[in-house]
């Protein structure tokens, strides 16, 4: 059965777009759950209902938005299936007991948002700010099992040894991975809603507007100190991979970080946009609230785009593998050996070529060159060498030629008359 193709965007496109603004959604839901009943707490300690009303807007915002969370989750999972099967078939076996952990957190996360919302006035503020932590609680866990799984197919670690799934979950950059994952969490959230009581506060008038520009500065230091802490954890996170990954063979996460890796372009993007939210957030302590805001709206945007880039930034960082060093783009495994096709079979160099899974890359989605014209730079043998084994930049991206020599040959013979 040939394999789903999206048309003009491509699978890769596609899927990222799904993701991007799921996981959009899931650092609120994570960032907001802490937010909201910190909010709250600070209400009640100081006996201001404006930090009550900050907290139970922000809470029906939760409750709200995790019903599409749970869509768009969904929707992950079945693309996962469709566009590549093999792929997640070998994630989700691996992984399995995290995925399954992950839902079940995920349900009481979204049980306990509801419950969180819905119960303001029915029980003690006391036993409401335990409900709102413990909320906050099951967000950060979401956050904890889901990058364990993506920071496992950057760096498997050992389990390439040892094949446990313990040590797939369990691998060597999880502690660095996790804390550079749940801080922007908190950040994007604080700074969301700080976005937001700025344009509200612009245009609202008398008591609602004292409100807003009350509640702006509140998440603006929030969001302003926290800020800083970032660029540190980066840099654990940054190192921890060159550590893990320095003495591996190449395309290894670190060469892909490295000069002349195929990462490095979205890395020093990401690290741009970083370096303009920190000189917005000193320009916010150093001028003041009042004067200083602008500077951290600025700041503001710079840090979502910087995350969006981050994901970039790991995602292409494992490439030309799914998993790093486990399984290829065309979702074949490393240790795969070649078919043992009859030699008197015909073979077709269109069906290898579907077979193979070129297409995921060659379509277009995924920056690798259209499959036309390459009769005019190569000939037949140059071709099979090429494919057989990807040189210099190629090498970054391309996997080996995992068939046979008939099957190599019958799909040079295919390529050259495109």
């Amino acid at each position: 059965m040939d394999g789903v193709q999206f048309p003009v965007l491509g699978n890769s496109i596609i899927m990222a777009v799904v993701i991007l603004v799921h996981v959009f959604f899931a650092f609120f839901a994570v960032g907001g759950s802490v937010l909201s009943v910190v909010a709250e707490w600070w209400g009640t300690k100081k006996k201001d209902e404006d930090y009550l009303r900050l907290a139970k807007g922000v809470s029906g915002f939760l409750s709200d938005m995790m019903k599409i969370n749970g869509v768009l989750g969904v929707a992950i999972v079945v693309l996962t299936i469709g566009l590549w099967s093999q792929f997640g078939a070998f994630l989700y076996s691996v992984q399995f007991w995290p995925f399954l952990a992950e839902g079940a957190v995920f349900l009481l996360l979204m049980i306990f948002s509801v419950i969180y919302h819905h119960t303001w006035d029915s029980v003690s503020r006391g036993a409401h700010i335990l409900i709102g932590a413990v909320t906050g609680f099951f967000a950060l866990m979401a956050g904890f099992l889901i990058n364990g799984i993506w920071a496992f197919m950057l760096v498997p670690g050992k389990w390439i040894q040892t094949h446990d799934r313990w040590d797939a979950f369990f691998n060597p950059i999880l502690f660095e991975s996790t804390t550079h994952i749940l801080l922007p969490c908190l950040i994007n959230a604080t700074l969301l809603v700080f976005l937001w009581t700025y344009l509200k506060a612009k245009k609202a008038q008398g008591a609602e507007q004292a409100y807003f520009n009350k509640m702006n500065l509140f998440t603006a230091k929030i969001g302003a100190a926290i800020l800083f802490l970032q660029p540190i954890s980066g840099a654990f996170f940054y190192f921890k991979v060159k550590a893990e990954t320095l003495s591996l063979p190449a395309p290894s996460p670190w060469t892909q970080l490295s000069e002349g890796g195929m990462a490095r372009p979205f890395l020093f993007t990401m690290i741009t946009l970083a370096i303009i939210a920190m000189i917005g957030g000193v320009t916010y302590w150093v001028r003041g609230h009042e004067k200083g805001r602008t500077a951290l709206v600025a700041a503001s945007l710079a840090m979502f785009l910087a995350f969006f880039m981050g994901a970039f930034t790991r995602e292409r960082a494992r490439k030309p593998y799914l998993v790093w060093n486990t399984m290829y783009m065309n979702q074949k495994f490393v240790d795969e050996k070649p078919n043992n096709a009859d030699p008197k079979a015909a073979v077709s160099g269109e069906q290898v070529l579907k077979d193979k899974g070129c297409m995921s890359c060659h379509a277009g989605g995924a920056g690798a060159p259209a499959l036309t014209g390459l009769a005019q730079k190569y000939d037949k043998a140059k071709l099979m060498d090429f494919i057989r084994q990807p040189k210099d930049a190629a090498a970054m991206k391309m996997p080996p030629f995992s068939g046979s020599e008939q099957e190599l040959e019958a799909l040079t013979t295919h390529l050259l008359k495109q």
